[in-house]
């Protein structure tokens, strides 16, 4: 009936899979966990024994990025559903994976059933304050604001998609680094049609960037934002969904802003890396990448 696919790069996904199967134990339904490593380091094999013959492994001789290797879950699992999980996550409730069944149970059709995420309350040292910042005030939204845009709230770490569905609209495997791959799943659903669904059954974001490393993943996710504007032929709809996309495509039309934003670059990272937690400055970063993106094109 369902299956939980967990897709693993350097991560360890021991407690998680242990929670899980601690759930499914109790469950009369038919639950596989499905574990998919993409090429982790040698040091994050090992956890593996732990649960050998209890979870279906498979390790991939190479790389294959966040697109694809969701998109394999389909070789690897005959599930009617399948939940997708990133292997950062915590199961927060005793009854996750009941509650997706029970609901599952009371609906005839799901195609899609996002659960979110949120982040921990205690504020983390300086070291790791914006991403957990940026996490619990703009990405973790609670379940009552994801109802009203519904497919405007979509993210890969907690979600039930039905096979059929996923047979037919897939990750788009073009989309090879970090970020926005989720932005562009989730358009591509909406332009066809598809309602995303939401269910209150958050997971934890358990594992938490240092500030330089999610400005790296920013910078790279960005990157991708503008590949993705491309790929969608530079579809308007899409503006409405991404607020930086749009600012940015003003303010790329007048030279002096642009400039401006461009020399903005290098100190607002500073400022940003040494623990200035200000998501208005992190905005302003983003648009000045974003801006010196389109000067190196040139």
């Amino acid at each position: 009936m369902l299956a939980v696919c967990i897709p693993v790069y350097n991560q360890d996904v021991s407690n998680l899979v242990k929670d899980l199967l601690m759930q499914k134990s109790k469950l009369e339904q038919e639950v596989s966990i499905v574990v998919i490593d993409d090429h982790s380091s040698q040091g994050f094999q090992k956890q593996y024994d732990l649960f050998s013959g209890q979870v279906k492994v498979i390790k991939r001789s190479q790389n294959i990025g966040r697109s694809k290797i969701r998109n394999a879950f389909l070789e690897h699992t005959e599930a009617k559903y399948l939940l997708f999980l990133d292997c950062d996550s915590q199961v927060i409730r005793s009854d996750f994976l009941s509650k997706y069944i029970e609901r599952l149970q009371k609906e005839e059709t799901t195609a899609l059933l996002f659960g979110a995420s949120i982040y921990q309350s205690e504020k983390p040292n300086r070291k790791h304050r914006l991403r957990w910042k940026y996490g619990a005030l703009k990405e973790s939204k609670r379940y009552s604001e994801r109802l009203k845009k519904p497919n405007l709230s979509f993210k890969t770490n907690n979600f039930l998609i039905e096979r059929d569905t996923f047979s037919k609209h897939r990750f788009n495997e073009k989309i090879i680094g970090y970020g926005h791959e989720d932005t562009l799943f989730g358009f591509q659903l909406e332009q066809n049609k598809i309602e995303i669904s939401h269910i209150d059954n958050p997971v934890l974001n358990a594992v938490i960037d240092t500030n330089s490393e999610f400005l790296n993943k920013t910078d790279e996710a960005l990157r991708n934002l503008i590949h993705i504007w491309e790929l969608t032929d530079c579809n308007v709809n899409l503006l409405s969904r991404i607020r930086i996309l749009k600012i940015h495509q003003r303010l790329s039309r007048v030279p002096l802003v642009s400039l401006f934003f461009m020399v903005f670059l290098k100190p607002s990272r500073f400022m940003l890396q040494k623990g200035v937690a200000s998501l208005v400055l992190f905005d302003l970063y983003k648009l000045s990448f974003l801006l010196s993106l389109k000067k190196n094109t040139n």
